[in-house]
């Protein structure tokens, strides 16, 4: 027995019910959000303000028991008001398609029209994320840039930052030492520790994505090829060699994928980008409301929102599987990500 189009008015299908079913898959973090690690906030409004924050650790003068007692000066912050964008998009399913498929041995016609609903939702998920890759390559470069190149939120403008003049490493200098390299990398990384106020907190450390020609260049170089090859030796025994990664010099270098076409979501070739983790409030996925619905009015944001829309009119030719997302990938402190090239 074929689908039936009134299957869809199930409440299999309700917003709720589509919400839970949402929740229930597993997130598994890939690329940036596993290098960095974007910290979840469930946002509540459609507009947050971010604060720059400036940590330093200050001595605090002994006095005599009785005596007054030393206050805390206010942090260093600068709120500024940043609007979260919206990410949405949906995919038809057509009468047609369902015309037929019949439900499988022990399926009822409910469990059959989710399955197709999923295969929709899937590929929606697919895109956002990649949606969200790009951001989060846009968070670390400290500018979000939409699809068509427009500019949504340019972190540098906001905290009055002028982005730091990019560090050669001097790969090409047939005279460099592997204490040269140490020293040149050696230097940015304390420089970044003692800027974030956090680099004696044991969760920081300094983290590179790197472009092809770098990655090739630092790997392949005489002074370091060996460092290299012991680590990825060691690497591939575990298994873990799908896309390399080592450290070096106080740098867990990465070898940045992004997407396939190579320019779409990328590092460029010759380029790395050095930034820290573990610095608190640096990094957020602020995950904003959909108030555009009075269902989920008022609600704390969630990554994804997935919704039904059903062809009203009398023919019921098709129902559209939705994605809706409210994401703002934060870069609370551009001034500690640096570029390095060849």
């Amino acid at each position: 027995m074929a689908i039936s189009m009134a299957v869809f008015g199930g409440d299999a299908f309700t917003t709720a019910s589509m919400i839970r079913g949402i929740d229930r898959r597993p997130y598994v973090p890939n690329q940036l959000d596993a290098i960095i690690g974007f910290e979840p906030v469930r946002a509540t409004t459609d507009v947050v303000y971010i604060n720059s924050r400036r940590r330093y650790v200050n001595l605090i003068r002994t006095t005599l028991r009785g005596a007054p007692i030393e206050m805390a000066q206010p942090e260093d912050k600068d709120a500024r008001p940043l609007k979260i964008p919206r990410v949405a998009k949906g995919d038809k399913l057509y009468a047609h398609e369902l015309a037929n498929i019949s439900p499988l041995e022990g399926e009822t016609e409910t469990d059959r029209a989710a399955a197709e609903i999923a295969n929709k939702q899937n590929k929606l998920i697919a895109d956002t994320e990649a949606t969200f890759e790009n951001m989060r390559l846009g968070s670390l470069n400290g500018r979000i840039i939409d699809v068509d190149g427009s500019e949504l939120v340019n972190f540098y403008t906001e905290f009055g930052i002028t982005p730091a003049a990019a560090i050669s490493l001097g790969l090409l200098d047939p005279n460099l030492t592997l204490g040269d390299l140490r020293k040149r990398i050696g230097l940015f990384v304390m420089a970044i520790a003692r800027a974030s106020g956090a680099g004696n907190d044991p969760r920081f450390r300094v983290n590179a994505i790197a472009g092809d020609d770098l990655w090739f260049a630092l790997t392949g170089h005489p002074e370091l090829e060996k460092t290299y090859l012991n680590q990825a030796a060691a690497a591939e025994l575990r298994g873990e060699r799908v896309w390399d990664s080592f450290t070096f010099a106080g740098v867990t270098w990465y070898h940045y994928r992004g997407t396939d076409d190579g320019t779409t979501i990328a590092v460029p070739a010759n380029s790395a980008r050095v930034f820290p983790v573990g610095v608190p409030g640096m990094w957020q996925h602020i995950m904003g409301p959909m108030n555009e619905s009075l269902e989920l009015l008022n609600q704390p944001g969630r990554r994804y929102y997935p919704l039904l829309e059903e062809d009203t009119s009398k023919k019921k030719q098709w129902v559209q599987p939705e994605i809706y997302s409210y994401p703002l990938f934060v870069n609370g402190r551009p001034d500690l990500v640096l570029t390095v090239t060849i």
